[in-house]
This record gives C-alpha cells, sequence and structure tokens, in this order.
C-alpha cells in the first residue's frame, strides 16, 4: 500500500514540473528558429507546432517528448 500512495504522489508532483518545462521548450525551439541555427527546418517547425498544441490540450507527457525531438532533430543547443 505504501507503494501505491508513492506512485500517486509522486504522479501529482511530476505533472507541474513537466508541464512547466513545455514553454521553456517551445522558446529555446523559437530561439533558434529566429536565429536561423536550426537544420531540418521545415520538420522542426512542424513538430514545434504539434508540441506546442499537446501542452494547450494538457497532453504535457507527449508534448515535452515531441519537443524534444525537435530539438534533437534541429541539433538545437540550449
Amino acid at each position: 500500500m505504501k507503494h501505491l500512495i508513492f506512485a500517486v504522489t509522486l504522479a501529482f508532483i511530476s505533472t507541474p514540473a513537466v508541464a512547466g518545462s513545455c514553454p521553456m521548450k517551445i522558446a529555446l525551439i523559437d530561439k533558434a528558429l529566429s536565429s536561423g541555427a536550426v537544420i531540418n527546418t521545415a520538420a522542426v517547425k512542424k513538430l514545434r507546432d504539434e508540441g506546442e498544441a499537446l501542452h494547450k490540450s494538457g497532453d504535457h507527457s507527449r508534448s515535452v517528448a515531441v519537443l524534444e525531438k525537435a530539438i534533437r532533430l534541429g541539433d538545437i543547443k540550449g
């Protein structure tokens, strides 16, 4: 029972942290795009927009995954 309570508590604590990282990742991508320091620009923009839409819909874990993929694909350093 202790393990279940711990897991539920951890889930509630980690969700806001993940939600808060989406805007930072979006800003990082936007900054890199505006500076012209991005490879695969079209794909990065598409993934960035998809990640933002997921964030706005409340699906923060998928949003983070998509945004991280955009960052890797664009070779964005942050």
